[in-house]
C-alpha cells in the first residue's frame, strides 16, 4: 500500500465522516458482509480475493512521527497484533504500519496516519483473504475487531469487497450489461449511477438489504459492482463492494 494511496483513501473517509456522507452502522456490519459474499459467490470463479477494511478517527497526533508511532503501537497491542513489520515513516505525512496473521489464512494490516496539514490521527484496519478462506472466521474476526475498535473510541466504517474472475459461463461474447443487471437483481438493488467505457462496466446501487451507506452527490449508495475486461487473458474481472469499492478493479 503506497503512502499516497493510503493518504488519499483516508482523506475520502475524513470528508465522508465530516460531512455526514457515511452512515456507519457497526451493529449491522457483519450482516452486510455476509450478504455481499454469499451472493457474489455464484457469480465468480474460485480464485476470489476478499478484503475487509475499517477506517476511522483515532485521536490527535499533530503530524508528529513519534506520536503516530506511539498511537500505532498502542492500538496494535489492543487489537492483538502479535507479529509485525514497520514501514519507514514519511516526513511529510506520518504513516505507521503493522502486519499480522489473522482469521486462519488471512493477513491483517493496521495503518495509523496523520495526514499532512491535520492534527488528527486516522486508523485503517485491513484484512486480505483468499476466496478459499473460511468466511465464518472472517465474519467472526470482523465482529471482534468492531468491538475492540469501538472500545478504543474509534468510530468509522467498514468496506467489504470481493474480487475475482466472472463465472465461467460468462465470456466475452456475453453482454456485460445483462450480467450486471442479474447482479443488481440478486442484491435487490436499484441503480443510481452507471459507468461504461468499452472494457469497464460499473454500477452503484441502493438496496434496502444493506444498512451501511454513503452519499454520492444526492444519491444514497450501499453496493458497487464493476466488471473490467483483461484484454490479455480475455477474462472479465468482477469486483463487488459495500458500501463502495475502494480498491483497483
Amino acid at each position: 500500500m503506497s503512502k499516497r494511496w493510503t493518504q488519499m483513501m483516508i482523506g475520502i473517509t475524513i470528508l465522508g465522516l465530516f460531512f455526514g456522507w457515511i452512515r456507519h452502522v457497526d451493529a449491522q456490519a457483519e450482516q452486510d458482509a455476509q450478504l455481499l459474499l454469499r451472493v457474489a459467490k455464484s457469480f465468480m470463479q474460485t480464485n476470489e480475493h476478499i478484503t475487509f477494511k475499517y477506517t476511522g478517527y483515532f485521536g490527535t497526533c499533530d503530524g508528529v512521527d513519534a506520536k503516530v508511532m506511539d498511537a500505532g503501537e498502542r492500538l496494535s497491542n489492543k487489537l492483538g497484533f502479535t507479529s509485525y513489520t514497520n514501514e519507514p515513516l514519511s516526513l511529510k505525512g506520518s504513516i505507521y504500519t503493522v502486519k499480522s496473521e489473522a482469521a486462519g489464512s488471512a493477513d491483517a494490516t493496521l495503518t495509523v496516519a496523520s495526514p499532512v496539514g491535520q492534527s488528527a490521527c486516522y486508523a485503517v484496519l485491513r484484512l486480505d483473504a483468499p476466496g478459499s478462506a473460511d468466511q465464518a472466521q472472517l465474519i467472526k474476526w470482523q465482529e471482534q475487531m468492531t468491538a475492540k475498535l469501538s472500545g478504543q473510541g474509534i468510530h468509522g466504517m467498514w468496506n467489504v469487497m470481493i474480487q475475482g474472475n466472472a463465472a465461467e459461463d460468462f465470456s466475452i461474447s456475453n453482454d456485460p450489461r445483462e450480467f450486471l443487471a442479474e447482479l443488481v437483481q440478486a442484491y435487490k438493488g436499484n441503480v443510481v449511477e452507471r459507468y461504461e467505457d468499452g472494457t469497464t462496466y460499473s454500477a452503484s446501487l441502493v438496496s434496502s438489504e444493506f444498512e451501511a451507506s454513503i452519499r454520492s452527490g444526492n444519491q444514497k449508495v450501499n453496493v458497487q459492482i464493476a466488471l473490467h475486461l483483461d484484454t490479455t487473458s480475455g477474462l472479465w474481472r468482477l469486483t463487488i463492494g459495500t458500501p463502495i469499492i475502494t480498491m483497483e478493479y
